[in-house]
């Protein structure tokens, strides 16, 4: 009897231990900061930025939808088709200068301040419920300008030995270039700013260091890109082209 109790007490342990292996393992996303911007020129059209926070593991993003919305629509620039992966511990925003959101509709109660739901769906069939606040009289517009200066500044992207699917580090090399961390509304100070990094178009965040971490990943085919921007988040440019460097790579 004894014996029999023992080992139930031990499947007991065994299977609890077993749930939180899984629980631990499955992503854990919660959405911050979403706005609908309205596009300057069209009328009922937003383009919509949020933030999607990761304490779990990888997370593919799928989409967006609204029952308010006559349409809501993945734009990806460049990147057409390509897995938008959150990384494990990590955080991936849609926003204007990556891949972002497109929302049609909302009706005539949706003005400045207002809110609009929308559930964020992911690969693994998670869905989050979250609200999306109209942002007012900022109105978005694709046609900002870089800027030049010189000399122009360099970017060098140092990979690792190995992109594993953990995470790995990176590290970069500038010339003419200072990381300089400033509040927002900062003027253009020639020669300093910071870097965007994007994963297969989705925006990572800002880098202010010559090194960062990138978390853990699905399978799956990458492209890093990482591009230098000036304090009022204009490209920086050299020849007409923006100061950037890519790293493609396969995670097995």
């Amino acid at each position: 009897m004894i014996r029999r109790i023992a080992a139930i007490v031990i499947l007991g342990a065994c299977a609890v231990g077993l749930y939180l292996g899984l629980s631990t393992a499955q992503p854990a996303i919660t959405i911050e900061n979403a706005k609908a911007v309205p596009v300057a020129g069209r009328d009922g059209m937003f383009m919509v930025t949020l933030d999607m926070v990761n304490q779990g593991s990888a997370s593919t993003f799928a989409g967006a939808s609204s029952p308010e919305a006559q349409m809501v629509m993945v734009m990806n620039p460049g990147h057409d088709g390509a897995a938008l992966v959150v990384p494990g511990g990590g955080k991936g925003s849609l926003a204007m200068d990556g891949a972002h959101l497109m929302l049609r509709g909302g009706g005539d109660g949706f003005s400045a301040g207002g809110f609009l739901p929308l559930t964020v769906t992911f690969e693994n069939g998670q869905q989050i419920a979250t609200r999306v606040i109209h942002s007012g009289a900022a109105t978005m517009d694709h046609g900002a300008d870089g800027v030049a200066v010189t000399p122009a500044p360099t970017l060098t992207l140092i990979p690792p030995n190995r992109a594993a699917a953990k995470g790995f580090e990176m590290r970069l090399s500038v010339e003419n270039f200072a990381f300089v961390r400033v509040t927002d509304g900062t003027a253009h100070v020639p020669g300093e700013g910071h870097a965007h990094i994007y994963l297969n178009g989705l925006k990572l965040g800002r880098l202010y260091d010559t090194r960062f971490d990138v978390g853990a990943l699905s399978p799956g085919s990458y492209d890093l890109r990482v591009a230098l921007n000036s304090h009022d988040h204009r490209p920086y440019l050299a020849d007409g082209v923006p100061v950037a460097a890519q790293f493609a790579f396969t995670i097995p």
